[in-house]
């Protein structure tokens, strides 16, 4: 009878252990790998640019000289309400993907602020607002109310109103205004009003520019990551023993 420990050695592959041995080895790359490779990911994504993170790159934005950028109500086309006056700004709130959710003018004199959205790719994003950051632009609009006997003058009542911008009702073209707490159009166009100066060179709206760094940013961290896992599996194979065959008893 031979003692317990001949008997359970006897059992066992003598090439276990080195097996064995060198997986742990293995395990340990890996582990460290794998930690390296999260860690390279990590920063990276802080690295990434402010836009993929959906925040605003810039505070501000304005309209261009020449350029139509609306003012909407909700994200859809139909619901624009005035035409930014050109090289005036709108305050970035939101980031919302092609949209940005804006804030045009402010609580003051005849001014209430409006909220609302713009198209991304119709702005010029700036990191200051420009020296007037809206148009601050009053006029006089007199409203009439018929009499029933044409032997009275109509009843007339003149109103200052806060322009916010032209735009258009039934095709025609108007004035989106404000006054007390409500705004409407009236049937008048503002045309004629001062320009600010704006940067120059203009600041790039180019979206696509930081598209670009992200995609070169995750290819970077992807490059990294595959390169990691070659170099784990290097490690590991170049570490492993062939099997020993087995022990003869001859």
């Amino acid at each position: 009878i031979f003692p317990l420990h001949k008997t359970f050695s006897a059992k066992i592959p003598l090439n276990f252990r080195f097996e064995f041995k060198y997986n742990v080895v293995g395990m340990k790359y890996l582990k460290v790998a794998l930690v390296a490779t999260l860690s390279i990911l990590i920063c990276l994504s802080f690295a990434a640019p402010q836009e993929a993170r959906g925040e605003a790159a810039f505070r501000y934005a304005y309209a261009k000289e020449r350029d139509k950028v609306y003012f909407y109500e909700d994200k859809k086309a139909s619901s624009a309400l005035f035409a930014i006056p050109e090289t005036y700004c709108v305050e970035i709130l939101k980031d919302e993907g092609e949209w940005c959710y804006c804030r045009y003018a402010k609580n003051e004199g005849a001014y209430k602020a409006q909220f609302g959205y713009c198209l991304k790719g119709e702005l010029t994003f700036i990191e200051e607002p420009l020296e007037n950051e809206y148009l601050n632009h009053t006029f006089d609009v007199e409203f009439c109310a018929e009499q029933g006997s044409s032997q009275i003058d109509p009843f007339k009542v003149k109103l200052t109103v806060a322009f916010y911008g032209n735009g258009t009702m039934n095709s025609a073209g108007m004035s989106y205004v404000g006054y007390g707490d409500g705004c409407g159009y009236v049937p008048d166009t503002v045309d004629d009003y001062p320009l600010n100066d704006v940067p120059q060179p203009t600041v790039s709206t180019d979206v696509k520019e930081q598209e670009n760094s992200l995609n070169v940013t995750l290819i970077t961290a992807a490059v990294i990551t595959v390169i990691a896992v070659v170099a784990v599996a290097v490690l590991y194979f170049a570490g492993k023993r062939p099997k020993l065959p087995p022990k003869s008893d001859g």
